[in-house]
């Protein structure tokens, strides 16, 4: 199962639910379409009439449509909350990165006491100054490269995440299954021998 930052793009029972709907669609499409002879068709030993397994495709696809939208819904909800979290996960430092006011704050408090300690020094020679600014020069220029190294990092993770996860999680965990399921009813209504129940 497809996993960003650690977390399930999409429940194990959705993405089974999803599974198993195209399983029966695509079951029922082939024996259709393809004209398949089910008079032959034994279960256990058990001869049973072709018309039922229309019946039970039928009854399938809807109760497998039914839990695959209500388990999407629930799931969607939990993707939208997770991604609107900003919060992504940095190899490097084996973290939780939360882009939020305070992480802009901070890189942007970094970068302008870089600017500050620059301007002010007018030095010839790096060597020459006192050891102190030394040390904080280099401590605030390693933070800022750190900074904006992670917040690259990050901008690149959400950017894959919002491509591949809405793909994932509306293509490839609803569209497509509802599409061949609708497609498979269309084509047991159309030349099945499953009667529509009478009003």
């Amino acid at each position: 199962m497809p996993k960003v930052s650690g977390k399930d793009l999409i429940s194990d029972l959705t993405e089974k639910n999803g599974r198993r709907l195209m399983v029966v669609s695509f079951l029922t499409l082939i024996i259709k379409i393809y004209n398949v002879d089910l008079s032959d068709f034994l279960v256990f030993g058990i001869k049973l009439p072709s018309a039922l397994f229309d019946r039970v495709a039928w009854a399938l696809i809807i109760y497998f449509t039914y839990a695959l939208c209500v388990n999407w819904i629930v799931d969607l909800a939990a993707f939208r909350l997770w991604f609107d979290s900003n919060q992504a996960f940095t190899r490097e430092f084996g973290t939780f990165v939360r882009l939020d006011k305070n992480f802009i704050a901070e890189g942007t408090e970094l970068l302008t006491k870089l600017y500050k300690l620059e301007n002010a020094q007018s030095w010839e020679n790096f060597e020459d100054l006192d050891p102190d600014i030394r040390e904080k020069f280099i401590d605030f220029k390693t933070n800022v490269q750190i900074y904006c190294d992670r917040l690259n990092r990050v901008g690149q993770q959400f950017s894959s995440i919002s491509k591949y996860g809405q793909f994932y999680v509306w293509f490839q965990s609803f569209i497509l299954p509802i599409l061949l399921a609708l497609w498979a009813i269309f084509v047991l209504l159309h030349s099945g021998s499953f009667p529509l129940p009478n009003s």
